[in-house]
């Protein structure tokens, strides 16, 4: 007789938790819809192998993210209410040169970049320094609402939902050139351009208002055509853009590009600054930057510093430095000649 209780407690026992399981996993599965991503990254020129979907409610509360390797077309499972939603390429512990900061709340969700450090560049006191971000592109929505009626037309009737958005670059990519006489005297080149911003507010769709000093790399010569002597010296980067400030910080947010050129004698540095911002075309479609130097780009203004080729001297190449011209592994620049041009 105390067995067949016993073996009556125990199937009791087993039957209630089984219940509790079952009970537990309805509830977890009958309060939400399964809403299917349909992410077009088609214009953004961008293809990631993965992305980050966050869901803010409005309401307040703690956010759902959803992290995965199929960038359209996957699904995820929401409690009624009503989120801002925003989409990234990548899972933000993936990126080297930029972190994406205050996940917690939808307003205080921002890119920004990473301090870095140069072994030739000399920072004063407070100067961030930063180099290129890798590319980002980023789809805000805000107000997606999931009613009962959804989960209850999901889960009864199997009625599909989805949520399609296109994300945006919010990188720019800026291309700089510079007219040069001399340009077979360029041994390499490098600059640094003030006042750039590092902060990109992802809510307000645009850049916070502190600064950074970026650094860039003019790796690319062409000569003109029938020309052994003049061409034009470029390079690119990818940035945030300017900072979003009032005029009355012109002095801390002006572009200013200083630019130094080690000649092929390996020993003359050649340094010239130049401000960048009036120079500066931008394509807000394609988020590309064009800024041309050295060649006067209004007839009908007054010439400008911005407006003059770039004139180097002639110096007899590095006698162990074979025909000169750019080399990667040219970092720290040994004992220099510095001229400065002035404007």
């Amino acid at each position: 007789m105390r067995e067949s209780r016993l073996f009556i407690i125990l199937i009791s026992l087993v039957m209630g938790l089984a219940g509790c399981s079952k009970e537990t996993m309805i509830g977890e599965y009958v309060d939400r819809c399964a809403v299917r991503l349909d992410i077009d990254w088609g214009p953004c020129g961008i293809d990631p192998d993965g992305m980050t979907a966050l869901f803010y409610p409005v309401d307040g509360g703690e956010p759902s993210r959803f992290l995965t390797n199929t960038v359209t077309g996957d699904e995820v499972r929401l409690r009624k209410g009503i989120y801002n939603v925003v989409v990234f390429n990548q899972a933000a512990e993936e990126y080297s040169y930029l972190t994406i900061e205050g996940q917690d709340q939808y307003s205080t969700l921002r890119i920004v970049m990473k301090t870095t450090d140069s072994d030739w560049y000399t920072p004063t006191e407070g100067e961030r320094l930063i180099y290129d971000p890798e590319p980002l592109a980023v789809a805000t929505l805000e107000g997606f609402e999931v009613t009962q009626e959804m989960v209850r037309a999901n889960l009864k009737e199997g009625k599909e939902f989805s949520l399609a958005c296109r994300p945006e670059k919010v990188i720019f990519t800026a291309h700089l050139s510079l007219e040069i006489k001399g340009l077979h005297n360029v041994r390499t080149a490098r600059g640094s351009i003030k006042g750039m911003a590092d902060t990109y507010w992802i809510a307000d769709r645009k850049t916070g208002s502190s600064v950074a000093t970026q650094l860039v790399d003019f790796s690319e010569k062409t000569f003109h055509e029938n020309s052994t002597t003049d061409g034009i010296l470029s390079g690119s980067y990818l940035t945030l853009g300017r900072p979003n400030v009032t005029s009355k910080a012109t002095d801390e947010t002006s572009n200013l590009l200083t630019l130094s050129i080690l000649l092929v004698d390996n020993k003359t540095v050649i340094t010239k600054q130049y401000d960048i911002a009036p120079r500066a075309a931008i394509n807000n479609e394609t988020k590309e930057v064009k800024v041309v130097l050295g060649t006067k780009i209004d007839p009908d203004k007054e010439e400008v510093p911005e407006d003059i080729p770039l004139e180097l001297p002639n110096v007899e190449p590095e006698k162990n430095g074979g025909e000169g011209g750019f080399d990667a592994t040219v970092d720290n620049w040994g004992d220099e000649t510095n001229i400065v041009i002035p404007a």
